[in-house]
């Protein structure tokens, strides 16, 4: 069997037609560095430089599919709160602040010029530091929650995305459906062939939509 995708022959394809049909679209986007439909169909590439092209591939199994609850709400909602709890002791670090201005410039002053802190502002040195360490804190805080959110969105943001219909992912529940698709493919590379056995990992959600169950499709999450 031939195909033909995008000017670019590819043969000896097999296993299902959809599997198929996506890897094939997948390894020649990434020969032709076709960033548009790569952005629709994976979240990583498959670089020719680097990893070479593929030229024909069979597919050697398909493992059962695996699903587990999206944590996305609930992530969402983790954020919020350290977003809202940040504000809460950024209101309460300032009002310190403005109290006690003329010692803290001085503190800083000081630290900054690696001087000894004169006796009657220690106190309050002491104090900005430890509301220096607790914003920092705060901090950290909202990015580990916002980066957990950004990655538990990822596949969905693509699997889900639909350019007549904004969707906000991040506020549905659903699930997070995975398969493990085996390749023995010929990769070519600096003038030469060679056959590499490639495992890609397939993934989509399937989420409670507010007009009905959202069916995303498969995207390319992994490969090694």
């Amino acid at each position: 069997t031939l195909f033909l995708i995008g000017g670019v022959a590819m043969s000896g394809c097999s296993g299902s037609g959809a599997e198929s049909s996506l890897i094939r679209n997948f390894f020649t986007a990434s020969r032709l560095n076709d960033r548009a439909t790569l952005g629709n169909i994976a979240m990583v590439g498959f670089d020719p430089q680097e990893d070479g092209t593929v030229g024909s591939f069979d597919v050697q199994n398909v493992t059962e599919e695996q699903r587990r609850p999206m944590r996305m709400r609930e992530l969402a909602i983790t954020v919020a709160q350290a977003q809202r709890d940040q504000q809460e002791f950024a209101g309460r670090m300032k009002a310190y602040q403005d109290e006690n201005l003329d010692v803290i410039a001085r503190v800083i002053e000081a630290e900054r010029g690696n001087e000894d802190i004169a006796r009657r502002d220690r106190e309050v040195q002491e104090a900005w530091t430890t509301w220096r360490e607790e914003s920092q804190e705060h901090s950290r805080a909202v990015s580990a929650a916002e980066s957990d959110l950004s990655t538990e969105s990822a596949v969905a943001q693509v699997s889900a995305f639909d350019p007549n219909s904004a969707i906000d992912v991040q506020a549905l529940e659903g699930e997070l459906v995975t398969k493990e698709v085996t390749l023995e493919a010929s990769v070519e590379q600096n003038g030469s062939s060679a056959d590499r056995t490639l495992m890609i990992t397939l993934q989509k959600v399937e989420l409670s939509g507010p007009d009905g169950p959202i069916d995303g499709r498969w995207v390319i999450s992994n490969i090694h």
